[in-house]
């Protein structure tokens, strides 16, 4: 069926698009409009997208998905240089629009015009939309965290006298963010919704001496829930199928 698919090849961006693509390549590729980085990322987006495709006869899909994301990095590594003075959340989301769009569009094709998708048809879209779920909950849900409160000029708050202390709340903030997400996904999706209100209980007790700090917590707290509260709704309402 098309949106497995879809799914699979969403799955698929989210371990090339992010899990898999170091921190280091992304800084690499904002210093030139084309590096090796480029390459190499387009790389690992062949390969997870014909890796999930589940079929031989996906490679030149596949290929064409990684020759897009590609020409779109690069893309946006020219703009990201020439206007260095615009937000890079900006970048970002124009980037993974046109990615996804790239993405169901390619899948479609596939789908229609080479009668592809008779092995996935094997899977349970349940799974499928589980596994995707736990996998977005991770590195890709603190980066789309980190470019929302870019968006809004929303900044880490840090005190002349309290720089240390601060300075480890980002990295603290993404483990914390992800287990709390991976949490709050796993109940919803077994039906445990009070245990949900337990830990934004246990949450609401965490308090900085600088409003400032509580206030930033408090955001992506709630950015953070929300995010693994949509997608466990959104899949507990998938059938089994």
């Amino acid at each position: 069926m098309l949106y497995k698919v879809v799914l699979l090849q969403f799955l698929a961006h989210l371990l090339g698009d992010f899990i898999f693509q170091p921190h280091s390549w992304t800084i690499q590729k904002s210093k030139k409009t084309f590096s090796l980085h480029h390459v190499w990322h387009a790389l690992v987006v062949f390969f997870f997208s014909y890796l999930m495709s589940f079929d031989f006869g996906f490679f030149k899909y596949a290929l064409l998905l990684a020759l897009i994301h590609l020409l779109t990095d690069i893309s946006k590594s020219y703009f990201r240089l020439k206007y260095k003075s615009k937000k890079e959340s900006l970048f970002f989301f124009t980037d993974q629009i046109i990615h996804l769009t790239a993405l169901v569009l390619i899948s479609t094709m596939y789908y229609f015009y080479e009668e592809g998708g008779v092995l996935v048809n094997d899977f349970s879209i349940k799974l499928i939309a589980v596994i995707t779920g736990f996998v977005f909950c991770a590195k890709p849900a603190n980066i789309l965290i980190k470019n929302i409160f870019e968006a809004y000029g929303i900044e880490i708050p840090v005190m002349s006298n309290d720089k240390d202390e601060n300075r480890d709340l980002p990295n603290a903030g993404k483990l914390i963010g992800g287990m709390e997400r991976f949490f709050v996904l796993a109940l919803i999706l077994v039906g445990q919704f009070s245990a949900v209100g337990l830990i934004i209980a246990a949450k609401s007790i965490l308090r900085f001496k600088d409003n400032m700090k509580n206030e930033y917590v408090l955001v992506g707290t709630m950015l953070s829930f929300g995010i693994a509260t949509i997608l466990g709704i959104l899949i507990s309402s998938i059938s089994v199928n």
